[in-house]
């Protein structure tokens, strides 16, 4: 309920808890690479590479990428009705344009993911295909990689069918969304700007 352009006081605390959901189950994939991504050597050679949990690393980005997709959501509501829900948010939170949540393939990425693998899908892939790959970005050689999720450990990109992402920006705005979430909630569930 929007009193005054805000969302009204008692109601804050359910967008905060819900919101801190998202960011909660970012931050523990975010964790869980850490202890990962800190190990990588400056130069990654490929026996390295082979050694790496793999799925378990794109699992967790891929984790991120949805999670940042869903918080993307409040902030910038798709259907009508909800935009001053959104403003208000995006003030109480000091979320601005150009934030890492705000871009839309991100959240088109995800909402509509089952269609999108169809479309892929029905491209008529030819070429290299790698269902899962960690590794540093390969070189064009002319014939066409076709990567159902990646991480490029050299450039720092998710690629998840034909979409990349940059994933640090997006785990920094996480994470500083998430401590401003929970002192929120440990300050009587009030947003902080209110």
């Amino acid at each position: 309920m929007i009193v005054d352009g805000k969302i009204f006081g008692p109601y804050q605390a359910f967008y905060i808890q819900s919101m801190l959901f998202n960011c909660q189950s970012a931050a523990r994939s975010i964790a869980r690479l850490d202890p990962v991504f800190e190990k990588l050597p400056h130069e990654v050679t490929e026996e390295y590479l082979r050694n790496l949990p793999t799925h378990t690393i794109l699992n967790e980005l891929q984790n991120i990428v949805v999670q940042g997709a869903a918080l993307s959501r409040y902030f910038w509501p798709v259907r009508k009705g909800h935009e001053e829900r959104g403003r208000h948010l995006r003030e109480a939170f000091n979320v601005n344009d150009g934030n890492p949540l705000q871009a839309r393939e991100l959240r088109n990425a995800i909402e509509h993911f089952d269609e999108r693998l169809d479309v892929y899908l029905s491209s008529g892939l030819v070429g290299y295909i790698f269902p899962e790959f960690v590794g540093s970005r390969p070189n064009e050689d002319g014939v066409a990689g076709h990567f159902f999720r990646a991480y490029f450990v050299d450039c720092g990109i998710f690629r998840l069918l034909d979409g990349e992402y940059i994933i640090e920006p997006l785990m920094d705005e996480i994470l500083r969304l998430s401590a401003a979430l929970q002192e929120a909630d440990s300050n009587g569930s009030n947003f902080p700007s209110t």
